[in-house]
């Protein structure tokens, strides 16, 4: 019973928001450390060291060192090369630096407000400049307490119109073993125990002439009176610990970290593209959840988000009769619940037919609201201003606590995004940023139009995982095949893609019991349902979704809602590390969930085959757990109200029957 009683101290905390940090899985970082010669300079703590020199008035990176292992890639290179339309290429060595970096302390920030702070720490600075081309840049070389990485930052300023093509921050020798871990653009290179990224969604690695770059491709010119920032990263990991090394640095830098998002989504339920919403609707759905899981159950329920079908196709996201009064008794309503309000919000106009009503009353408008081959674009100023009221209104009067877009740049399924959607997703980007500035806990689902890159989440909290919002594979029950269907896309768009996106912040599309759609077709027997449920909380993701109508769930269902939910929540600390189990749920291969913190696993199984499956766990490897630490485990089953322990040790072999879900807690023996 000891897991029990931890589990459960854990979850009195459960109605607050939990903000997961991933401890770093070695030696501490520690303090930062700086020293400064005459022509060289460096940062560094106890794991990692950078030094630059400015030999001859040139800023270089002189070494990237991981200490913990000793390896140095001794470099001598530019900080940055740049290209320009003409195809010329102009590096950091052509630029005059006008005076010796300065060392700046940086403090730490305490939001104050239960929100994660920012860590201090020391960066240096300095100011360059090219006199042919008229181009000046600040560039910043930052490490902050306790960290594996170190951020280089450079900002454009132009006095004349200036065409790049491309921005490489990252340049590494091609001959000494450097990959791309991921297919998609936004994925970082890696060497042994070394990462390296430029720090964009649409940054592309390139191989050319022995050299191996993380690179960013460019649209728009520089023009005077603006400025542009972008950056890269510098990192290392413990040996065997790559991914977790990385999801360090990603939960720091992210724009907020990991924390769950529990909420009712209307789409399936009461939205539908035959239909509109309308005020009366959606209290009952709040009552009724507000009624049965939060004040029957005790559970908290986050929001409330309330998908297309609020506004009116012919004025372009205001709201349609059905509200009188806009959300404001929703709001009321979710409040007595402490839960917020979430909005369903398409930048590109939506979908079907719904999207053309919404394009041709933008083309009425005078002037008309711009378009892409996609539909509206956020990069037109006036759809940008219109979409920007609308957003804001919505944080403004009612508060809104959780955005889902949907729809923007390449489309579903795209591993990135042509050069000529880079105006319009940059727009979009700035957009979530500025809203962050007026709500800095908003929530962000960006779904269509995203692709598994880490640097979405500097802006968002979760993206979609691709495909079919639902969909079936493989055997068994209609609902098994959506379930197969749901976690094979996560496998085959995301794992595969990119090993380091951290399934922890995926749109998986929830749990599906409701009428319309393909959802309106699957089985609602308590088996099916509670499979449903206990194996999309096992996935570990941030993103909660119950595209739920409430009065068909039954005492045992909200039950089992109860338990499952309870259970993520106790375990959001561990759950921050979810990582993929098993083999590929289309081969019928057993597949799952794992994490692991602090001596703390919980592991998800599922059998997606109509035969008796085994699946051997070898404790270390599937909890990658850091050199150093043992490894012997008793694992117990989380879906029984006992908690019964069902094995101990190093290894075991874990039998499932068919379509079994088995989830399990583990704690260090």
């Amino acid at each position: 019973m000891k897991w029990r009683l931890l589990f459960v101290l854990i979850a009195l905390s459960a109605i607050n928001t939990v903000y997961a940090q991933i401890p770093y899985p070695g030696k501490s970082p520690g303090e930062v450390q700086t020293t400064s010669a005459k022509d060289q300079l460096s940062l560094e703590n106890n794991i990692l060291k950078m030094t630059f020199s400015t030999v001859g008035g040139k800023l270089r990176v002189a070494a990237f060192t991981d200490k913990s292992t000793g390896a140095k890639l001794s470099l001598n290179l530019p900080v940055f090369e740049l290209t320009f339309a003409d195809g010329k290429v102009v590096s950091s060595d052509a630029f005059v630096l006008k005076k010796k970096p300065a060392l700046v302390n940086i403090p730490s920030y305490d939001s104050g407000s239960g929100r994660p702070g920012k860590a201090g720490g020391r960066k240096y600075q300095s100011e360059l400049e090219d006199p042919k081309t008229g181009i000046n840049i600040h560039w910043e070389a930052i490490l902050t307490e306790d960290a594996n990485y170190i951020r280089e930052v450079i900002t454009f300023a132009v006095n004349k119109t200036v065409k790049l093509v491309n921005i490489s921050m990252i340049k590494l020798p091609g001959n000494i073993g450097v990959k791309a871990v991921g297919t998609v653009d936004g994925s970082p290179l890696v060497h042994k125990t070394m990462f390296f990224a430029s720090e964009h969604p649409m940054s592309r690695v390139r191989e050319e002439k022995g050299y191996i770059s993380s690179d960013l491709p460019r649209l728009e010119p520089l023009t005077p009176g603006s400025s542009f920032t972008t950056s890269a990263v510098w990192g290392v990991t413990p040996k065997g610990q790559l991914r977790r090394g990385f999801l360090c640095y990603v939960e720091k830098e992210r724009a907020m970290p990991y924390r769950q998002m529990l909420h009712y989504n209307s789409w399936y339920d009461i939205s539908w593209g035959d239909r509109k919403l309308n005020e009366a609707v959606c209290l009952d759905r709040i009552k009724t959840f507000g009624d049965s899981l939060v004040q029957k159950r005790n559970v908290h329920l986050k929001a409330f988000l309330f998908d297309d079908g609020w506004d009116d196709n012919k004025s372009l996201w205001q709201f349609n009769p059905g509200f009188p009064k806009g959300f404001t008794e929703l709001k009321k309503a979710a409040a007595s619940y402490q839960a917020g309000i979430g909005v369903w919000i398409s930048p590109w106009g939506g979908y079907d037919e719904a999207k053309e009503q919404r394009l041709n009353y933008g083309k009425q408008q005078n002037p008309p609201f711009e378009t892409n081959a996609n539909g509206f674009s956020l990069s037109g100023p006036v759809y940008n201003k219109r979409f920007n009221a609308v957003t804001s209104n919505f944080i403004k009067e009612y508060n809104v606590s959780m955005f889902k877009f949907d729809g923007v740049g390449a489309g579903n399924g795209a591993s990135g995004a042509s050069i000529t959607y880079q105006k319009d997703i940059e727009s979009f980007l700035n957009l979530i940023s500025g809203m962050r500035k007026t709500k800095p806990d908003l929530y962000f689902s960006l779904t269509v139009g995203t692709w598994p890159s880490v640097y979405w989440l500097n802006y968002g909290d979760a993206i979609w995982r691709a495909g079919e919002d639902t969909g079936l594979s493989g055997r068994g029950t209609k609902r098994q095949q959506w379930i197969n269907y749901r976690d094979a896309q996560t496998y085959k768009n995301v794992v595969k893609r990119a090993p380091l996106y951290p399934l922890n912040s995926l749109m998986n599309h929830g749990i599906c019991i409701a009428d319309n759609g393909l959802p309106g077709g699957l089985e609602t027997d308590n088996q099916n349902v509670e499979d449903e449920i206990w194996s999309f909380f096992g996935t570990g993701t941030s993103l909660q979704e119950l595209y739920i109508n409430p009065h068909k769930l039954d005492s045992k269902a909200w039950d089992c809602l109860r338990d499952a939910a309870s259970w993520a929540k106790a375990n959001e600390q561990v759950l921050a590390d979810v990582h993929w189990a098993g083999g590929d749920p289309d081969k019928e291969e057993v597949y799952g969930f794992a994490a692991w913190r602090d001596q703390k696993g919980v592991l998800t199984l599922r059998n997606p085959s109509p035969v008796e499956k085994s699946f051997t766990v070898n404790v270390r490897q599937l909890f990658e757990i850091p050199g150093g630490l043992g490894d012997s485990y008793s694992f117990y089953d989380a879906r029984l109200p006992g908690g019964d322990k069902l094995f101990s040790g190093r290894t075991a072999v874990i039998k499932l029957k068919p379509f079994e879900v088995k989830v399990m807690n583990a704690m260090a023996d």
